[in-house]
């Protein structure tokens, strides 16, 4: 029996995906029922062992522990069980970890193409983490707070973006006035006023090595 390799199988999908691969249901299962299994050869061979320092099995009432034969598979089923539960908390940890930032970076917003990639229960997660968050964001005395802004320190206060996604009209902005934001055009502008734009992938931000 290859020891192990539904829960590797299950680390491996994350590292191909580019955000999160559709939950494997089936890899989880199996990678349970592998558990599970080591857990019963692992019961049975520590009863065996007790029987025999109780003198049931023929060995020597004074042993103490199981007998030297035994202690290899008792390691391997052992180790086998742990490892197995680090890569199913791996798993899950580092889709609930993308779930919470896909959270911030959509205002709450799950987009339909993400959504066919999760489970009921990531599903429920992310509604109801947004729920929180919401209520949060709204209350309390830090409620006039952008939630929903750039978490890191801008570098700048000032960002060079193109417009990508039609219909946005005009925006007023603080400190350069109205500004038309037609597809293809750039502009550099206070990243305060598009933030929201930039997250919603109406404005793409460029490295400031392009020309105007």
């Amino acid at each position: 029996m290859n020891y192990g390799q539904n829960g590797r199988e299950l680390l491996l999908d994350l590292r191909r995906s580019d955000w999160l691969p559709s939950y494997n249901e089936d890899g989880v299962r199996a990678t349970l029922q592998e558990i599970n299994a080591h857990t019963d050869e692992l019961t049975a061979l520590v009863r065996a062992a007790n029987r025999s320092s109780n003198g049931e099995g023929g060995g020597s009432g004074g042993s103490t522990g199981p007998a030297i034969e035994n202690r290899p598979a008792l390691i391997l089923h052992d180790a086998s069980i742990r490892r197995n539960k680090r890569c199913l908390l791996a798993y899950h940890a580092y889709r609930i970890d993308k779930l919470r930032a896909l959270r911030w970076e959509t205002a709450g917003a799950l987009p339909p193409g993400m959504r066919s990639a999760l489970s009921e229960a990531e599903v429920d997660f992310f509604n109801e983490y947004d729920r929180l968050a919401s209520r949060h964001a709204l209350g309390g005395p830090m409620a006039s707070l952008d939630w929903n802004a750039d978490r890191d320190p801008p570098g700048e206060n000032f960002v060079q973006v193109r417009v990508v996604r039609g219909g946005l009209g005009r925006i007023e902005t603080e400190m350069c006035g109205t500004v038309e934001l037609e597809v293809g055009s750039m502009h550099y502008l206070p990243r305060g006023d598009v933030e929201h734009l930039i997250r919603s992938g109406a404005l793409v931000q460029l490295s400031g090595e392009e020309n105007f």
